[in-house]
C-alpha cells in the first residue's frame, strides 16, 4: 500500500511541489510548427551562470555547453583571442575556482583539462540514470525505449492540432487522457511489468497527488527532488517542451495548465512500478538520489570553460567593433533605401542588394517592424500573433475582404481540405493514386523544376481594426521610424522588405519564415507599416514628433521569398512611385537575386 497524502508531513508536501514547478520551468518551450520560432534552449538556467548551468545540465540531460578545449587552444594560439580578452573574462568571473593567472587559463586550455578525448564535445557529461535505466541493467529489457515509445504514441494524438484523420477523445485534461490509454495499453505487461494497468488504474487523480505519491514511494528526498524532476521530464523531450509552450501560453493570459506537471506525474507512475516490480533497483537507485541531493556547483572545468567562453565572446565583440568603427556614412541622399529583417536568410540578399549601386542604403530590423499584431488572415477566423514571442499584441489586423470574395475563399479553403484528407485517408488514399497518380506527372515536374511558385495569388489589402485617430497612429509611426533609425535623409523610396518562404509539403514550412513575425511571413507587418507611413494624416502629424518626411519619400512593402531569393512588390493604392524609379527598383531587386543565389549555391 502506497503512502498518500493525508500521510505525507506538510513541509514536504509543499517543498516536493515548489521543486516540480522549479523542475518544469527549467524545460524550454517549443513552440508548435504553425508558428515555429527560435527559442533559447538554455531558456530555464537564465538565472544562473554559464559554469553552473553546465553542471546542472551535465547531471540531468548528459548535455555539455562548452566549446572544445582544442578550439579554444587554436583561438589563442592564431591570435584571435587575445591575452586582453582572457584577462578581462578572468576578472569578471566571481568564482574562487577559477585560475589564478592569464597563463594558467592558457595552459588549461592548452591541456584540454585533462580529458582524454578533448574534441568530443560530450565526452565528460553523461547524466545521472534514471530508476528506468537501472532497471534496464538488471532486467535486460530496455524500459526507457519502451517508455519513450508507448508515451510518444499517447501524446501524438492527445496534442495533435488537426493534421490526424483520427483523433482521440477530446475535453479531457492530458493525466485523465492518459490513464485511459494506458488502462488499456499491454504493452508494458507484454514487455513483462506485469499488472502496470492495474497500478495505473489505481494511481492518485491528479498530476500533484501521483507526484507526491510517487516521490514517496521512490524515497525522493527533498534535496533531491528537483534535479530528480528534472531529469525525468528531460527524458520526454520535445513532448515535453511543447506542454512548456502550453504552460507559457496560459501564463502570458493569465491562467495556468497543468500538462506538463502531468507529464511528470506519468513519468513517476512508470518508475513507481518499476521499482516495485523490480526490487533489485533500489540500492543503486538510492545511491542516485544521494547524488542528485548533492548541491549543483560547478566545478573547476567548468569555471574554466565558463572563463574560456567569455573570452571568445569578448574578443568576437572587439573585433566586430574594430569593424563597426569603419568608413563614415555617405553624405549625398541615397536612391533607395531598403529596411531588412535582421535574419540570416536575408543577410545575403541584403548584402547583394547593397553592393550594387552606391545610391542604395539598407538597415536592418526586427521582420515584425514594430508591430505588435493580432491577424485574421484572409478567409479565416483563426488569429495569427505575427510578433515576437515574447510579446503579446496590442494591435488588430485583418485581412478579410468584402463578403462575397470571402465567402468564395472559404468555400475554396473547405473544398481543398476535403480534397486533400480524400487523397490521404486510409482506404481512399490507395484507390486515388491508382486512378489519378499518372495524371500528376505533370505537376511532379513543375514542382520540381520550380514552375508556378510565382503563380500565387496576392490577399487582400491588411488593414488595422477599430476607430484610431491620425495622431495616435504618426505616434506610433515615430516610435517605430526612431527605433529604425530613419528620421532623416530618407531616400525618394524606401523599401519595408519583409521575408517568407516557399515551401511544398513541409510540416515545418513556420521555421522558413519570420521568426520576429511568430513564425509568419513578414507580408503584413511591411503592408500596413508602408500604408500607416503613406497615409496624408499620419504624415501631418509626424513634425509633432520632431521627424519631416519629405513629400516626395513613397514608402514600399515587399516581401523576400527565401526560397528563389525572389522579391513581390506591393504597389497598393497609396503608393505613387514613378515608373522609371520603380523599373530601377525592380532592376536591382532582381540583380540582387542573382547574385544571392549564385552565392547560395556555392
Amino acid at each position: 500500500m502506497f503512502p498518500d497524502k493525508a500521510r505525507i508531513a506538510p513541509a514536504r508536501i509543499t517543498g516536493l511541489l515548489e521543486a516540480a514547478k522549479r523542475a518544469l520551468r527549467a524545460v524550454p518551450p517549443a513552440f508548435p510548427l504553425d508558428a515555429t520560432v527560435a527559442v533559447n534552449p538554455f531558456l530555464g538556467q537564465t538565472g544562473e551562470d554559464l559554469a553552473t548551468a553546465m553542471a546542472r545540465l551535465e547531471r540531468v540531460g548528459g548535455v555539455s555547453l562548452r566549446w572544445r578545449r582544442t578550439q579554444m587552444a587554436d583561438a589563442i594560439a592564431a591570435g584571435r583571442i587575445l591575452d586582453e580578452d582572457l584577462a578581462a573574462a578572468l576578472h569578471a568571473h566571481p568564482s574562487a575556482a577559477k585560475p589564478v593567472s592569464v597563463a594558467a587559463l592558457k595552459a588549461a586550455a592548452m591541456n584540454c583539462g585533462g580529458r582524454r578525448d578533448p574534441d568530443a564535445t560530450s565526452a565528460d557529461a553523461a547524466a545521472l540514470p534514471t530508476l528506468a535505466d537501472i532497471a534496464a541493467v538488471e532486467t535486460g529489457t530496455d524500459w526507457p525505449a519502451l517508455i519513450a515509445r508507448t508515451f510518444g504514441l499517447w501524446a501524438a494524438g492527445h496534442f495533435d492540432r488537426g493534421q490526424a484523420l483520427w483523433l482521440p477523445a477530446p475535453g479531457r485534461s492530458a493525466f485523465a487522457a492518459w490513464r485511459a490509454w494506458a488502462v488499456h495499453d499491454l504493452t508494458p505487461e507484454i514487455a513483462g511489468l506485469q499488472g502496470f494497468c492495474a497500478h495505473v488504474a489505481d494511481a492518485p487523480d491528479t498530476p500533484e497527488r501521483a507526484i507526491l505519491r510517487a516521490a514517496d514511494s521512490l524515497e525522493i528526498t527533498l534535496d533531491a527532488a528537483e534535479t530528480v524532476f528534472h531529469r525525468l521530464v528531460m527524458d520526454l523531450g520535445g513532448w515535453a517542451q511543447h506542454a512548456r509552450w502550453q504552460l507559457w501560453q496560459a501564463e502570458s493570459d493569465g491562467r495556468s495548465d497543468e500538462t506538463l506537471a502531468a507529464m511528470l506525474a506519468i513519468r513517476l507512475l512508470w518508475d513507481e512500478a518499476l521499482v516495485t516490480r523490480v526490487p533489485g533497483v533500489r540500492q543503486r537507485w538510492s545511491e542516485v538520489v544521494a547524488q542528485h541531493g548533492a548541491p549543483v556547483l560547478a566545478g573547476p572545468e567548468h569555471v574554466v570553460d565558463a572563463i574560456l567562453q567569455d573570452a571568445a565572446e569578448r574578443a568576437w565583440q572587439r573585433r566586430l567593433s574594430v569593424t563597426l568603427s569603419g568608413p563614415a556614412p555617405r553624405q549625398a541622399r541615397p536612391a533607395v533605401q531598403a529596411a531588412f529583417c535582421i535574419d540570416v536568410r536575408s543577410e545575403v540578399f541584403r548584402r547583394a542588394f547593397e553592393a550594387q549601386d552606391g545610391g542604395i542604403e539598407t538597415l536592418g530590423f526586427a521582420g515584425f517592424f514594430g508591430l505588435p499584431l493580432a491577424h485574421r488572415p484572409h478567409g479565416s477566423d483563426s488569429v495569427e500573433a505575427r510578433l515576437p514571442v515574447l510579446l503579446s499584441p496590442t494591435l488588430r489586423s485583418t485581412s478579410h475582404a468584402a463578403p462575397e470574395r470571402e465567402r468564395h475563399a472559404r468555400i475554396v479553403a473547405r473544398a481543398t481540405r476535403a480534397w486533400g484528407r480524400f487523397r490521404q485517408a486510409a482506404v481512399s488514399s490507395f484507390a486515388f493514386v491508382e486512378a489519378a497518380g499518372p495524371f500528376y506527372g505533370a505537376k511532379l515536374l513543375a514542382g520540381a523544376l520550380g514552375l508556378g511558385r510565382g503563380a500565387r495569388g496576392r490577399t487582400p489589402m491588411p488593414r488595422l481594426e477599430g476607430e484610431s485617430p491620425s495622431g495616435a497612429r504618426a505616434e506610433t509611426a515615430a516610435a517605430i521610424l526612431r527605433a529604425m533609425s530613419l528620421t532623416r535623409g530618407h531616400a525618394p523610396i524606401v523599401l519595408l522588405l519583409g521575408h517568407g518562404a516557399s515551401t511544398t509539403n513541409n510540416p515545418h514550412e513556420s521555421a522558413y519564415h519570420c521568426g520576429a513575425c511568430g513564425g509568419h511571413t513578414g507580408e503584413v507587418s511591411a503592408r500596413l507599416l508602408a500604408s500607416m507611413l503613406n497615409d496624408p494624416g499620419v504624415r501631418a502629424g509626424l513634425p509633432a514628433h520632431g521627424i519631416d518626411l519629405p513629400s516626395d519619400t513613397v514608402f514600399v512593402a515587399g516581401l523576400h521569398d527565401t526560397t528563389t531569393d525572389h522579391v513581390e512588390l506591393y504597389e497598393e493604392a497609396d503608393t505613387f512611385v514613378a515608373a522609371e524609379a520603380l523599373g530601377r527598383l525592380r532592376r536591382w531587386l532582381d540583380g540582387a537575386g542573382a547574385r544571392a543565389r549564385a552565392e547560395r549555391a556555392a
